[in-house]
């Protein structure tokens, strides 16, 4: 049958093995690989060489890497580093300034193809409605005694179409059935007494209307980071491209002395074996 050891070395301290081990780069003793997984790691700063007060860094930026399927994250240290406070803050400077590059970019090929410019850009817009019921109720708090009488009635239709709306929006859905119906009618009632122009509107529904928030939601609004990793599609080159870019970014912008020996910009960007039924492209790129 199959041997696992050569015959007569039942009594060694060690054993040889007649097959090769299964797993990746790590075995070939000169790879970078290699030498950065045996070599010991030194607690300074890698760019600096300061041995207080320590920080972790991402090369790879956090809000990005979380995003990552997990075998380009889990048991990934190689592209964890240490920093001093100092090269931290400067090499993060840096870093957003990248971020912000890219994720820009991507939102203006993004505006362009749903032609709304900038409609990617904020996670919150201006409500053009809104924003007229406040600038009126302002108006009529400040100025109603100065205003002609048909910029007085103008305004005063746009704050009463608002808090009647709002009477609306509160009698609806409202516990059960018996309740629901006194409750609509009640709101009925308030909402006529808000829209008879005859009814002076009070300082408290003015003061409402004022404070009225229109800033809303963008619903096309996405996350820098979600948009850059969308754009990778989850393409295991694009991915691994991805990441070199960001070592080289490290080393140019940084320019580290005391980086672990055997790192590499080029060393593997995937820890694991390849899933079977995984796509072709994935034969190509480098795994620990």
């Amino acid at each position: 049958g199959n041997q696992s050891s050569d015959d007569g070395l039942e009594e060694a301290k060690c054993i040889k093995l007649l097959f090769e081990p299964s797993g990746g780069n790590y075995q070939n003793t000169g790879t970078p690989e290699n030498l950065y997984l045996k070599s010991a790691k030194q607690n300074v700063c890698v760019a600096c060489g300061s041995t207080d007060h320590h920080m972790r860094h991402y090369i790879v930026p956090y809000a990005y890497r979380t995003l990552l399927p997990d075998q380009y994250k889990t048991h990934m240290s190689h592209d964890i580093v240490i920093l001093c406070p100092e090269c931290h803050v400067s090499c993060e400077k840096l870093s957003k300034a990248k971020m912000k590059s890219m994720e820009n970019a991507l939102r203006d090929d993004l505006s362009k193809e749903v032609g709304i410019e900038n409609a990617f850009c904020s996670p919150v817009v201006d409500d053009a409605e809104l924003h007229h019921v406040r600038s009126c109720a302002i108006a009529l708090a400040r100025w109603r005694c100065t205003m002609p009488e048909d910029k007085i009635e103008s305004h005063e239709k746009v704050v009463r179409g608002y808090l009647a709306g709002i009477v609306n929006a509160k009698c609806c859905g409202e516990n059960e059935d018996g309740d629901k119906i006194m409750m609509k009618d009640e709101a009925q009632e308030h909402k006529k007494r808000i829209l008879d122009r005859s009814v002076p509107l009070t300082k408290q529904q003015l003061q409402k209307a004022c404070s009225v928030n229109y800033r809303v939601k963008n619903p096309h609004y996405i996350s820098g980071s979600e948009l850059v990793v969308r754009s990778l599609s989850g393409d295991a080159k694009k991915i691994e491209n991805f990441v070199v870019d960001w070592r080289k970014h490290f080393i140019e912008t940084v320019n580290p002395k005391f980086m672990p020996v055997g790192w590499c910009v080029d060393n593997p960007v995937v820890c694991g074996r390849q899933d079977e039924g995984t796509s072709s492209e994935a034969d190509c790129v480098k795994r620990w």
